[in-house]
């Protein structure tokens, strides 16, 4: 593949991994609106976000092995056909629970970005080199979670909040033409055997059972957990309780999500002379004092745009560090089932997501101090992961010396 295409092959990959970003992001500055618009709690919105990870949970178990039998490139384009449809039908939603379902719908649909361009990276690159290819995805990538709230608060600025589901089906439609007509299958040896219940069944089994990739999957999904403690009462923190406007939120955001674009630099650029597991604990160590402050800061009372910010600022710099690498890692040992193996991964990381998600709504008080929570437990707990693996292979390797 030569530049020109790489660079093509990256813009492609990284809108496709925008899908749950433009279905999350730009939605966010309208949740109050939504909410009263629906007659609910700012914080009952928040739910919906759990509901949309469900679906992307689902999604993703199902359209990676879908993508093994078929091929990237169908599923790729089904998968931007749910979103779109569901996109469509969201403004005329009268109710939580009509445009819960609507959401549910619409994460299964745009789980096909995010977990497919990691089996189209492994169809096509080894190890280090599909670490260092998806951190450039994910920088380009990041670009979109900048931008999009910016997008919903104009939007807000001018029409109501169904505008920006408008906004989310056009994005849809332009990256189905880009699909369709732009993309090679990149899946060399279609496994026929995919989808039979069988073969799902030992596939997982093998999977799930290969401790390499329980290492990297739990790592990899209990850090990024904290952004959707952020995600899912943010705008009621931001928005509500500190009396701000959807453009101050979009701005703060932008905050944020400028994190993860450096955390993602970052990524690409070390991961020539560092190993993965240097790089995750790297990131780990980030995240882990990160989470440590804003735990410190809401326990202690102080809750102000700042005090939220900036300490999740440093947090998902450390994550967009160590992302890359623990999903690069989990999949590697399964070259002939990286999408189903992506898909499980992915299920996991959306399901802790959703959880969290859930949790964090149904348990906020009005402060950050329940976010905060979320965000320590994000960094300490896989930190201890990392920590104690890491002290179990150096007493095995002192061992193997000693024999």
């Amino acid at each position: 593949m030569n530049f020109s295409n790489l660079i093509i092959f990256i813009i492609l990959m990284a809108g496709i991994s925008s899908l749950n970003p433009v279905a999350v992001d730009t939605f966010l500055p309208a949740v109050p609106a939504i909410a009263q618009s629906l007659s609910v709690e700012t914080s009952t919105i928040g739910v919906t976000l759990g509901i949309f990870t469900i679906g992307n949970a689902i999604g993703q178990i199902t359209l990676g092995p879908m993508s093994d039998r078929f091929g990237r490139k169908p599923v790729v384009v089904l998968g931007l056909s749910l979103f779109i449809i569901a996109a469509l039908f969201a403004p005329y939603c009268t109710n939580i629970e009509t445009l819960s379902l609507t959401r549910l719908v619409q994460g299964i649909g745009g789980a096909a970005g995010r977990i497919l361009s990691v089996a189209i990276v492994r169809d096509l690159y080894s190890h280090e080199k599909a670490a260092r290819i998806l951190s450039n995805i994910w920088t380009v990538s990041t670009i979109m979670p900048i931008l999009n709230p910016f997008i919903g608060g104009f939007l807000l600025a001018y029409y109501s909040w169904t505008s920006v589901f408008v906004y989310m089906s056009s994005f849809g439609i332009v990256l189905i033409l880009l699909a369709m007509f732009g993309f090679k299958e990149t899946i060399r040896q279609i496994d026929r055997e995919a989808l039979e219940f069988k073969s799902i069944v030992v596939n997982i089994k093998s999977i799930i059972s290969n401790r390499t990739y329980i290492y990297y999957t739990l790592i990899g999904s209990l850090s990024v957990s904290s952004l959707y403690a952020f995600l899912s009462i943010s705008p009621d923190l931001l928005i509500t309780q500190l009396q701000q406007e959807p453009s101050t939120y979009a701005w703060q955001f932008a905050i944020v999500m400028c994190g993860s674009m450096i955390g993602s630099f970052i990524s690409s650029q070390i991961s020539v002379r560092l190993g993965i597991n240097q790089i995750i604990g790297i990131g780990l160590a980030i995240t882990t004092v990160a989470g440590s402050t804003s735990f410190v800061l809401a326990y202690n009372g102080f809750f102000s745009p700042v005090t939220i910010i900036m300490p999740y600022f440093v947090q998902r710099i450390g994550e967009n560090i160590l992302t890359p690498q623990a999903m690069a890692g989990a999949v590697t040992p399964f070259p002939e089932k990286a999408g189903l193996a992506s898909s499980i991964l992915g299920c996991f990381r959306q399901l802790c997501g959703a959880t969290v998600a859930i949790l964090i709504s149904y348990l906020s008080d009005g402060t950050p101090l329940s976010m905060a929570i979320a965000f320590f437990l994000a960094g300490t707990v896989p930190a201890t992961i990392f920590i104690l693996s890491s002290l179990l292979r150096n007493n095995k390797h002192q061992i193997s010396n000693n024999k």
